[in-house]
């Protein structure tokens, strides 16, 4: 089967340093389908339901699928008239409020770079059952307001950089976390850019029943529709075809 890279991003609407039409390549080089999912939600791109039409319409003009990733904890709403216009919305966390401190994910992507060894979340976190408990609080707070299809790198989270992810995340929060998935059918990406999810949690979710999809995350042609990690982590641990998140739409050249 060809799969569905649900995330990519462009330097025409967000963060991505790639156009659209090498996106697009990159996908048929790499024998996989795809789809675009700007930034949304986010102060400097898509933040406003005239932009997100806008994308909509500049999407429409190629054989991809139209996607989104919301930033979780902006409190956007989407209009349904908008909505309407894209296969599916990623939502992902990229900083958080905690206690009231506000957790801006920046350090850590730093740290998965290599250019902060000694970043240390504890020093802004109170307590690592606080973060967990905030950061379920969150999901079901946006997954009540509005249809979300896809969790993005689900736990590229600080608590990732205290060590290994068995040891510091939380069975009971695992747990808590697959259901409220589950409960919001919710599809957990598997993203080759960050490496999450880990591997218990991965299995835990096989036998959760609940949904995947696959996700390179990328910014760049390098790493664009790169899945070696989705691949590896499906045929590990059972993933079947009919467990992946997918679209509807029928695009012409998209299958």
């Amino acid at each position: 089967m060809k799969y569905l890279d649900c995330h990519n991003h462009t330097a025409e609407w967000s963060d991505g340093r790639q156009s659209i039409e090498q996106v697009i390549e990159k996908a048929k080089l790499e024998g996989v389908r795809v789809g675009l999912s700007d930034h949304a939600g986010l102060t400097e791109y898509l933040n406003s339901n005239d932009r997100l039409l806008a994308y909509a319409d500049f999407l429409s003009q190629y054989p991809v699928a139209r996607g989104l990733e919301m930033d979780l904890g902006r409190n956007f709403l989407v209009a349904p008239t908008t909505r309407e216009k894209f296969d599916y919305m990623i939502g992902s966390v990229h900083g958080m409020s905690v206690e009231g401190v506000q957790l801006n994910f920046g350090q850590l992507i730093a740290w998965t770079k290599g250019e902060m060894p000694n970043y240390n979340p504890m020093q802004q976190l109170k307590s690592l059952d606080s973060f967990f408990k905030a950061h379920l609080a969150l999901l079901e707070k946006e997954y009540s307001a509005q249809k979300y299809d896809i969790l993005g790198h689900p736990t590229m989270l600080p608590p990732l950089a205290l060590g290994k992810p068995e040891d510091v995340f939380p069975e009971w929060w695992e747990d808590q976390f697959l259901a409220l998935l589950k409960k919001h059918d919710v599809a957990l990406e598997i993203s080759s850019r960050w490496k999450t999810p880990y591997d218990r949690l991965m299995k835990k979710g096989v036998e959760a029943g609940v949904k995947f999809s696959v996700g390179s995350d990328g910014h760049d042609t390098a790493k664009t529709c790169v899945l070696d990690y989705p691949k590896e982590m499906m045929r590990k641990f059972g993933v079947k075809p009919e467990s992946l998140f997918d679209i509807q739409r029928k695009v012409e050249n998209l299958n």
